[in-house]
């Protein structure tokens, strides 16, 4: 059993045996007092992407025709400019929420107060709040992403839609699913040899289903959209920045969790922009 699961069954059980205690039909709490056994488990460390890394990401989404084709580049240029949930970037709009901006492109700042979520017998939504109350945000953009988002506005090609990355065809809201696996299979063939920049291993290995089986040879394999985020702590807290300030930046109650997952209030400090900056 996972040590975090183990925890939780001996809280239950204990609550129980308490309860069991005050009816009076045990004498004894057995699980408070049997011993705790300790988790000797390694805990992996965090590992985000080096600066040399992102640019050279950056670059491969930037040139591959496959990600135009899904319109993953700027996508990933924002989550690396803001340290976003893929839910929250693909919510991103433009319109305002009680008489201000959500993404103010002249203050250079982005209000985060809605994920993109599929809703039981309705379809894609946005949900009108984060994951957490603490993902409520306001958070300062760097130059080079408020431009990105500009050009991505002012293009001819645009549907008529306030989402800023909708799907390219129809103009309608992602599902963070459908975008985790395109940038999957993405990651997977960057530089990889082995697949040959498919991201699949050969067609003779299939699932039971008849479904390719991914490539996880390549560099980049390791690489998913949760790193981005990492690499976005990484590179602030390389920078001198509080883990509070951090923990504003991507959302999280307490800095314990940034420290602890992520490093490898509201209104965050523009400084911030000026460091995840290009």
């Amino acid at each position: 059993m996972a040590p975090a699961r183990a925890k939780t069954a001996r809280a239950c059980l204990s609550g129980m045996f308490a309860m069991a205690i005050a009816d009076g039909a045990v004498m004894a709490n057995p699980v408070r007092d049997a011993a705790t056994r300790l988790n000797t488990s390694a805990k992996k460390a965090p590992r985000a992407l080096t600066v040399e890394d992102t640019k050279r990401l950056v670059e491969l989404f930037h040139v591959s025709p496959r990600a135009t084709e899904l319109d993953l580049a700027d996508l990933v240029d924002w989550m690396l400019a803001t340290g976003a949930r893929i839910g929250e970037v693909l919510a991103l709009r433009i319109g305002q929420t009680a008489g201000r901006p959500l993404l103010d492109l002249d203050a250079g700042t982005w209000e985060v107060n809605g994920t993109a979520v599929r809703i039981p017998k309705r379809g894609m939504g946005v949900q009108p709040r984060t994951k957490t109350a603490a993902g409520w945000r306001i958070i300062a953009v760097p130059a080079f992403a408020v431009d990105m988002v500009r050009r991505r506005l002012e293009s001819p090609h645009r549907p008529d839609t306030e989402l800023v990355f909708p799907t390219p065809v129809t103009g309608t809201l992602r599902d963070p699913t459908n975008v985790s696996t395109d940038m999957r299979q993405l990651l997977d063939s960057f530089e990889c040899d082995v697949c040959n920049g498919t991201g699949f291993q050969p067609a003779t290995n299939r699932t039971a289903a008849g479904r390719p089986v991914r490539c996880a040879e390549g560099p980049w394999s390791w690489v998913t959209s949760h790193t981005f985020r990492k690499t976005v702590a990484t590179r602030l807290d390389e920078a001198g920045f509080t883990p509070r300030q951090v923990a504003d930046q991507l959302g999280h109650a307490n800095p314990s969790m940034t420290l602890d997952v992520y490093f490898g209030r509201q209104v965050v400090s523009a400084e911030a922009a000026r460091v995840l900056g290009r």
